[in-house]
């Protein structure tokens, strides 16, 4: 792997230069701490401080570690192989699918026949109060999507380290 220096900008500190092997083990990092949380929905919290009420956002978890997988691929992406390519094409036609499956799955449980007809037409599970199944079916999905994202994530760390250990240039510190 190539040393190629990168600036990190940060108004609060001084700039450092760090290497992209550098800045993709912090990226690594980054998604093993996240993945170690648990994967649940996003909420709004209320927290009474200094005699006044404040509203905490809590993003949803699973969307965290999309986002936060999708800047590791994005790091890596020069050092695809073939191997990869085709793992990801797969990861793609799976993540479509699973969207089918729920939709699927929606469309033979619902029982409201205007809230069907509606999914029927758009080729989307509604949104709504009337039905609590179209959020059940939704939170299964995005569990879903999380799981197929912790093992794009694995195969992006399993790359880095065999490029890594291709280049002759251990950095790593595991085997």
């Amino acid at each position: 792997m190539e040393e190629k220096e990168i600036s990190i900008s940060n108004h609060h500190k001084k700039e450092e230069k760090k290497t992209l092997a550098e800045v993709i083990i912090a990226q690594i990092d980054l998604c093993r701490k996240e993945f170690s949380k648990e994967m649940r929905a996003g909420f709004n919290q209320k927290i009474w401080m200094e005699n006044s009420w404040i509203v905490v956002s809590v993003p949803d978890q699973r969307e965290v570690v999309q986002s936060c997988t999708k800047t590791l691929y994005d790091l890596l992406e020069t050092f695809f192989d073939n191997d990869f390519n085709e793992y990801y094409k797969d990861f793609n036609k799976n993540k479509n699918a699973l969207t089918e499956v729920y939709f699927e799955q929606y469309l033979s449980e619902e029982t409201n026949h205007n809230l069907k007809s509606h999914a029927k037409k758009t080729g989307k599970i509604p949104m709504t109060e009337q039905s609590n199944l179209s959020e059940t079916i939704r939170q299964r999905h995005l569990n879903g999507i999380a799981e197929s994202y912790r093992k794009l994530f694995r195969k992006l760390v399993l790359l880095f380290k065999r490029k890594n250990e291709l280049s002759g240039k251990r950095m790593l510190g595991y085997k």
